[in-house]
């Protein structure tokens, strides 16, 4: 097996990455999902974190993805197509 994975979803939407494994779990398609917390952008405006300044609830920081291994790719992304926030190739909506 190969310690290669490619990142088939990406989201700040709970509710659609328990679809989207759920979607990848009836297709057989072994996955491994995981959620990371966002770090804020560098630069000049990186030195303010408005989590400090702004209720939780406004700014949702947790970043939930999938990974599937590299045979699985093509395939993953197809059977998620159409039924699952798209992953862009840069950046996500909040």
């Amino acid at each position: 097996m190969s310690w290669r994975r490619i990142l088939v979803y990406r989201s700040k939407d709970r509710e659609d990455w328990e679809k989207a494994k759920e979607i990848l779990t009836e297709s057989g398609i072994k996955m491994f999902p995981f959620t990371a917390e966002e770090s804020p952008m560098p630069g000049c405006g990186g030195k303010v974190d408005p989590r400090k300044f702004l209720r939780k609830e406004q700014i949702p920081t947790t970043v939930y993805k999938i990974e599937v291994l590299p045979e699985d790719g093509k395939k993953a992304k197809g059977i998620l197509a159409g039924k699952v926030q798209p992953v862009r190739s840069y950046g996500y909506s909040i």
